[in-house]
């Protein structure tokens, strides 16, 4: 029974430390955020295609700008996706209410989300976009989906296990 608080502890702090990180991203301005971004986009060209380093300075940049966008809506997405799979788990654990849990993981997600794009409509050169609360909201489900199937799975496991035991 303590390991499963401790658990808990861990899951809840993990999905806090997820929001908090939102909020740092969402708190850049617009040049800073476009800055990192580039910067990562660059780093995974330079995995995908070898030769990156080596192609002319304008063809890099058009494949960053192609990239980037792409890159910046998987964040969201995974951002979401992973807190609330971190959030499912703690009400799952600590209510038992798996059906209840996963609305309300995907409805806290979701109402942070659209909080978080309020909140960069006070950031300079950021604006909130329905579009990106609907990404957020996307990967929030899908993460809950798997949250479930995780936790469903090693529910599962271990009562197979006590059973033959």
């Amino acid at each position: 029974m303590k390991s499963k608080k401790y658990v808990l502890f861990i899951v809840l702090i993990l999905a806090i430390l997820c929001m908090f990180s939102i909020f740092l991203f969402s708190s850049q301005d617009n040049s800073s955020t476009n800055i990192l971004s580039k910067n990562i986009t660059r780093k995974i060209a330079e995995t995908i295609f070898a030769d990156y380093k080596s192609m002319d300075i304008d063809f890099q940049n058009k494949i960053t700008n192609e990239l980037n966008l792409f890159i910046r809506k998987t964040a969201h997405f995974s951002l979401y996706f992973f807190m609330s799979m971190l959030i499912y788990t703690v009400f799952a654990l600590w209510k038992k209410r798996f059906l209840i849990s996963g609305i309300i993981s995907v409805l806290f997600c979701s109402v942070y989300a659209m909080l978080d794009e309020f909140h960069q409509s006070f950031v300079p050169g950021r604006t909130p976009l329905v579009k990106d609360v609907i990404i957020d909201t996307s990967g929030a489900i899908l993460g809950t989906i798997l949250g479930f199937m995780i936790i469903s799975s090693v529910k599962f496991i271990i009562g197979n296990i006590k059973r033959h035991e």
